[in-house]
This record gives structure tokens, sequence and C-alpha cells, in this order.
């Protein structure tokens, strides 16, 4: 009971972090604080905390290397929520996108800062692995992973569409609106890498079995890629849109992990490299090459 209150009250540090952070830069930027937005934006600074928090206690790293697995993945995934809110709810997304974008880096590297300080093993080194894989190799796995995103996008949203949220959309509930098709092609064509870089440093340095890798890199992108910004939209969408969008960003953002995860995750036991060639790097992560 005592880890798991600890673990809880390290998680709401890390929410009130997030959220008074946002709350300050919004009001730096005079666009004012409302009580409301202060809850929701705490209650999904602390879902990241929880989430990201758990699988930084139990991965051993140095502090450089905790700050880059999960500050990526915060900001990557939010900043890439942002780009999209701007073409579908500009009502909600107002202002400067470039000025959102530094404001979401700074709310992600103190949410970071917390989360390595709480919960993180840090002073130690990751197990070592070497893996031999031309550049070919990674840039292809990369491709391939963002396109999966892609067409997860269009089939699950297209199926959320039909079925649910097909009538807000058209009354424009809630400030929505739907771009034209080459507009959301491109809205993707810039989410969808982002989305996968967020993960690369995570999938390259934690250490577990497939099945695991695939379901905790899921699981990551649908609650810091999903429900966290969903949570702070509480009080704008309405509640049925927020559900049917929840279990719609599930199916995208969770098997959309599972395929990266298969694809640039490194295996658990060390490999060693045959031999190493300027067209074969071998690449070392989460610990001394030696």
């Amino acid at each position: 009971m005592n880890r798991l209150f600890r673990i809880l009250l390290q998680s709401l540090l890390v929410g009130a972090g997030y959220a008074g952070t946002l709350a300050l830069t919004n009001l730096s930027l005079s666009r004012g604080l409302e009580a409301q937005s202060l809850v929701w934006s705490f209650a999904g600074g602390t879902v990241i905390g929880l989430t990201l928090g758990l699988l930084a206690s139990c991965m051993p790293a140095t502090r450089a290397c905790h700050m880059l697995v999960w500050g990526s993945i915060i900001f990557l995934n939010i900043a890439s929520v942002t780009i999209e809110g701007r073409f579908f709810a500009p009502n909600l997304v107002q202002g400067s996108l470039f000025v959102l974008i530094l404001q979401q880096l700074l709310v992600a590297f103190v949410a970071t800062w917390l989360i390595v300080k709480l919960f993180a093993r840090t002073g130690e080194t990751a197990p070592q692995t070497s893996v031999q894989r031309p550049w070919f190799s990674w840039l292809w796995r990369f491709v391939l992973s963002a396109l999966t995103y892609i067409l997860f996008y269009y089939f699950f949203g297209a199926i959320n569409y039909l079925l649910v949220t097909g009538p807000y959309y058209e009354t424009h509930a809630g400030g929505l609106v739907v771009p034209a098709q080459d507009v959301i092609l491109k809205a993707e064509l810039i989410r969808a890498p982002l989305i996968v870089f967020s993960i690369i440093p995570f999938l390259l340095t934690f250490r577990a079995s497939k099945k695991r890798m695939a379901f905790l890199t899921g699981m990551i992108l649908f609650a810091v890629g999903g429900v966290a910004p969903l949570l702070m939209q509480v009080k704008a969408l309405p509640f049925v849109l927020l559900a049917a969008s929840a279990v719609e960003i599930f199916c995208q953002n969770y098997f959309t992990g599972i395929v990266a995860a298969r694809l640039l995750a490194l295996p658990m036991k060390r490999i060693h490299a045959r031999s190493a060639s300027p067209r074969e790097p071998i690449v070392y992560f989460g610990g001394d090459p030696g």
C-alpha cells in the first residue's frame, strides 16, 4: 500500500507540474486561466506521469537517456496532437503554431524532469546491446510504421465517423470542422512520422520481450497521445464524442505501437555483429558500447 500511495503521489506531482507550466505559459501569452481547464490538464498530466513513471522506474539508464526517452514521447505526441487540432478544431487551438509548439516543448521538459526526478533509475548503465542493421533497413521500418498509422487513421476514423462522430463534425460541435481531404492527408503525413519518432528512443533503450514491448508501446501511444489530450478537452467537446474518439484513438495508436515495436525494437539479448562496414553500421543505445 505504501508503494502504491507513493506512485500515486508522484504521478500527481507530475500532473501538477504539467498543468502548472501549461497555466503559467498561457497566462504569459495573455490567454487567461480557467479552473476547469486547469483541473483537466492536471488529470492529463497525471496520466502521463503514471504511465511513463512506472516504466522509468524499471529502466536502468543514465539521467540523460531517461530525459531523451520520456521527453521524446511527451513532446512529440502532444505536438502532433496540437498540429492536428489546428486543422480539425481551429477554435480550440488558436494562436501561432510555432508559439504553441514552443509552449509544449517547455511543458514536456518540466514533466519529463519530474518523471526522471521522481521515478527514474538513474546512475545505472542499461544492458549493452549492439545490433547490426543497414541504414536502409532502419529507413523502411520507420516509413512502414508511419504509413501504418495513416492506414489505421483512415480505417478506424472512417468507421467512427459513420457510426458516431459524423453529426458532431457536420454541426461543428465544439468548434470542430472537417478539412478537405488533401489537408487531412498533409496533417497526417506530418503527424505520423512524429508519432513514430516519439517512441524510437524507448524502443532502442527499454529491454523486454517482443510481446511486452509491443503491448507497452501501444499503451504509451494511447495514454500519452490519446487519453491525456482528450482529458484536456473534456470541457470543450461532448462526452459522446470524447468517448467515441477514445475508442478510435486506441485502435489507431495501440496498433501503430504494436507494428512499430515489431519493426524497430531491439532484441532482448545481445547480438554480436560478425563484421561492420560503412554500409552496415552497428548501432548502440542505452549503454557504453565498450
